[in-house]
């Protein structure tokens, strides 16, 4: 009985480390996501575009990148599941905004804006939802960006 529960324990523990991995696994699979939607307390926010996955890294090692373009612009991130697979991280070094109260029109301002940590609301093979109230642009606001694989 005792060795059953040790495996039972085991196996619970092997399962809750590798939803990070797993969820990490779908979204670098996908290569091209469209972004569906960004919004701001539920107002459209536009900045559409599609994340292209830049890397396949064994995320225990480093942290993926992806390459959001919209606009004929570009911008490089970082992204990470986190908590299990329960939190979605987008990571933007600073653009160098000086006193900026709204983000400037470019796709380099937005990612920063937008980082933070979101929740992760939805994750299937094929669309992802995130949420957040937590980010550097929008501190308080409910921000949802939705996804979808192309």
């Amino acid at each position: 009985m005792k060795n059953l529960l040790y495996i039972s324990i085991l196996f619970l523990v092997v399962i809750s480390c590798n939803k990070e991995k797993r969820y990490s696994t779908k979204l670098m699979k996908g290569e091209t996501w469209k972004v569906t939607g960004v919004y701001v307390d539920e107002e459209y926010y536009g900045w559409g575009g599609t994340w292209k996955i830049t890397s396949d890294v064994d995320i225990y090692d480093s942290i993926p990148g992806a390459l959001w373009s919209a606009n004929s612009q570009t911008a490089t991130f970082q992204w990470q599941f986190q908590d299990k697979g329960k939190s979605f991280v987008i990571s933007y070094k600073d653009p160098t905004c000086v006193n900026c109260t709204a983000p400037p029109d470019e796709l380099d301002f937005q990612c920063y804006f937008l980082s933070g940590k979101y929740a992760v609301e939805r994750h299937k093979n094929r669309a992802m939802k995130f949420t957040s109230t937590e980010t550097v642009g929008f501190p308080g606001k409910n921000v949802r960006i939705e996804i979808e694989k192309v």
